[in-house]
């Protein structure tokens, strides 16, 4: 019936990006405190991140109690793939073994060296590699054999402005792979991973974000990845004037919204919230309540942040506004 609702009338759909998946000793009232926040916030959906290390082990008894909890309050969970083969975000930031055990698979980078990234913690592989595309695959059959998951949320895709100068790259294109042939096979990349997680679970439902700042021609391109539910962006609230970057939801969300309409998406944004200073809470506050009567089909808030300096009175101020979120 959910599924039904997403997929057809676009039925606005509030999910909380949840980080407690990867502390490795939780307790479980904890869990269910904050999966009673999330629902009486009118949130359909909790988010955690799944790296390899999470379906490695024999048992990850914190997961198994957030797809309990969730399901007690009658919320669904969405996955992020976290970190895999460097070419996504997600949390935690740290390498996981495919990257760390194929180096035949790492991307070569213009000055002939492999492209090495501090924020996705590791090496980044070639999506022209048949072992970084076979490890997806894989990868996501294990995570929906393991664990309930209702959703999938690619989370800032990385190599979409790269240059891949890997010899399957070359061969494949007779040439470095770079600008729009490098857009298009990232998209088709993901196309056929997203293909392939609903030919397993049909009725999941896949979602993709990117940085806010990005150009128009890569919206526009990520929004018609083959199957996907929604696409949109992340970023601060409130306006570039306001902030040090320009990655904001403001001024943005506009250009997503015009690439989904174009390709026939659902429109999507997170809402960034972690590591909130007492200004950039005061910030969120007052202007999430103008963005959030934009086009926004997707919802994603954080339950609460790496480091606030306040993170009870930003979540108390952002409850009535995301429960009220339908209505507006």
């Amino acid at each position: 019936m959910e599924d039904e609702k997403l997929k057809g009338s676009r039925m606005k759909h509030l999910t909380a990006y949840y980080f407690m998946g990867q502390d490795l000793c939780i307790v479980r009232r904890h869990i269910r405190e904050d999966m009673e926040w999330m629902r009486d916030a009118g949130t359909d959906s909790v988010a955690i991140g799944i790296h390899e290390f999470q379906l490695a082990g024999d048992s990850m008894m914190a997961l198994d109690m957030i797809f309990e909890e969730a399901d007690r309050v009658g919320m669904t969970v969405h996955a992020i793939p976290s970190r895999w083969a460097g070419l996504v975000a997600g949390w935690p930031t740290a390498a996981g073994a495919f990257s760390a055990s194929h180096p035949d698979a790492w991307m070569i980078g213009p000055d002939g060296d492999p492209v090495f990234s501090k924020v996705c913690s590791g090496h980044i592989c070639s999506i022209y590699h048949p072992a970084t595309k076979q490890f997806f695959l894989d990868t996501i059959d294990k995570m929906l054999d393991t664990y309930p998951v209702d959703g999938i949320i690619w989370d800032e895709l990385k190599v979409l402005n790269s240059e891949d100068h890997t010899p399957a790259a070359i061969e494949e294109l007779g040439e470095p792979s770079k600008g729009e042939a490098q857009r298009r096979k990232t998209v088709g990349f993901f196309g056929e991973a997203t293909r392939h997680a609903k030919a397993k679970k049909s009725n999941l439902v896949v979602s993709c974000f990117v940085y806010a700042q990005l150009s128009d021609e890569i919206f526009k391109v990520c929004a018609t990845i083959d199957d996907l539910d929604y696409f949109g962006i992340d970023g601060r609230c409130f306006p570039e004037s306001e902030h040090t970057c320009a990655k904001v939801l403001p001024g943005n969300i506009e250009r997503a919204a015009s690439a989904c309409a174009d390709a026939g998406t659902g429109v999507m944004a997170l809402v960034e919230t972690q590591h909130a200073s007492e200004a950039e809470i005061d910030k969120t506050l007052k202007h999430l309540p103008a963005f959030l009567d934009g086009p926004v089909d997707h919802l994603m808030y954080y339950y609460h942040g790496v480091s606030l300096d306040d993170m009870d009175r930003l979540m108390a101020g952002m409850k009535p506004l995301l429960s009220g979120w339908r209505a507006v």
